[in-house]
């Protein structure tokens, strides 16, 4: 196979094969250990120039870098001041999906925090691909579901997902978010305001899903997320859906989950609806 033939699916699919395969020869299966596979993937695919090593590095402005070194390959760093293994896992499986689909496009790949997992919906085409390998790599959907696949998820059942796979918890939520038929919003804000907000599928559809790209939009009052006296609600508390969406019907609740994460500085949010509930102006919605 030629690199010109892989797509950020097709990359993770191949890989998975081959770890599936260790793991049915007795390797251990998950977290993946994305160093090693790094080292040996271009061997593997008989590639002229294979990532050759894997360092922590001093590259403050960056989690990670994807260097080609004349004559002898790939140099895969990441920042040596990340201090959670599931940052760095997703960071390694991140520029690793550089050198998969994109090592013909550019000589180098220097990634922040904000090309990771901890950003919005909207991002350069190749990071969108870098981190939808990584997520597939880390969390095969097979495995991923039936580690959630529950009527209600909550923080406590991410995190129990986390920690299998050993990826943060917002990566956990973000691939939660975007595979579930459930409707259902994941929100990160920091100071009183979202910096991003992510909807499923399901509850885009029905209304409920905030713009936040060169926006400035505050927690609304009366909500969990908004309120500074409460850390942590992991399994989440009934609220008004009106609370979040002005225009749902007055009945409509919700469920909202938070959780503050002091060593990032930000704070999550998950709101879970019912999938019937529409928040739309009346007028979009009454002959949806």
């Amino acid at each position: 196979m030629t690199e010109a033939t892989f797509t950020p699916a097709t990359a993770a699919i191949r890989l998975t094969h081959w770890l599936d395969a260790a793991a049915a020869a007795g390797l251990q299966r998950f977290p993946v250990d994305v160093e090693q596979l790094a080292l040996h993937v271009g061997k593997e695919l008989k590639w002229p120039d294979p990532i050759f090593k894997v360092v922590a590095a001093d590259i403050p402005s960056f989690e990670g870098g994807l260097f080609h070194v004349e004559d002898q390959g790939w140099a895969l760093l990441y920042n040596r001041n990340i201090t959670s293994e599931g940052r760095i896992r997703f960071t390694l499986a991140h520029e690793l999906g550089h050198y998969l689909v994109h090592r013909l496009a550019q000589q180098e790949f220097q990634c922040s925090q904000a090309d990771m997992v901890h950003r919005g919906p909207e991002m350069r085409s190749i990071e969108v691909e870098a981190d939808d390998f990584a997520s597939n790599l880390l969390m095969p959907m097979k495995q991923f579901r039936a580690c959630t696949s529950t009527s209600e998820i909550d923080f406590d059942i991410l995190s129990d997902a986390s920690s299998k796979f050993g990826v943060s918890l917002t990566a956990t939520a973000l691939r939660w978010i975007r595979s579930t038929e459930q409707s259902a919003v994941l929100i990160l804000s920091r100071d009183g305001f979202m910096d991003w907000a992510i909807s499923s599928d399901k509850a885009r559809a029905n209304g409920a899903f905030y713009k936040t790209k060169g926006r400035v939009v505050e927690l609304p009052p009366g909500s969990l997320a908004a309120d500074e006296t409460i850390a942590s609600n992991r399994s989440g508390d009934p609220i008004s859906l009106g609370t979040w969406f002005k225009h749902a019907h007055r009945d409509a609740v919700a469920r909202e989950m938070k959780l503050v994460c002091e060593n990032y500085g930000y704070t999550l949010t998950l709101l879970s609806l019912s999938n019937g509930d529409k928040v739309w102006e009346p007028k979009e919605w009454s002959n949806a």
